[in-house]
């Protein structure tokens, strides 16, 4: 006597290639590999690809989750301007330099006078 067959299509879960989860998740393609190639979202590589399932979709798309703050004011964080690099003098009194060239259609304009 045999067993019966058994349907096992309920419990194989949904697996999905790079191309369809960026598609899923609308990203680039770029970001998911570079992404999980540094260990920062789930996935499973089989066979030298990575894939994701249901499950690591929902992880990843909660893991990028902004939730609003609760803070008690209303007004967005002060900016704090950036310093500008102060240019210092070459050490070697010989050295000059370097100046941007002007912009191209001046010099054409130059050159037809």
């Amino acid at each position: 006597m045999t067993a019966p067959a058994r349907d096992f299509t309920d419990h194989i879960p949904r697996i999905f290639t790079l191309d369809e989860s960026a598609e899923i998740l609308r990203v680039k393609k770029s970001w998911l590999e570079r992404k999980a190639a540094s260990r920062e979202i789930p996935f499973s590589k089989l066979g030298g690809a990575y894939h994701f399932s249901t499950d690591h979709l929902w992880r990843i798309f909660f893991q990028y989750e902004q939730v609003p703050s609760t803070g008690e004011s209303d007004e967005p964080a002060a900016i704090i301007p950036r310093r500008k690099r102060q240019r210092t003098a070459p050490a070697d009194p010989r050295v000059v330099p370097l100046r941007p060239r002007t912009p191209r259609t001046s010099r054409q304009s130059q050159l037809a006078a």
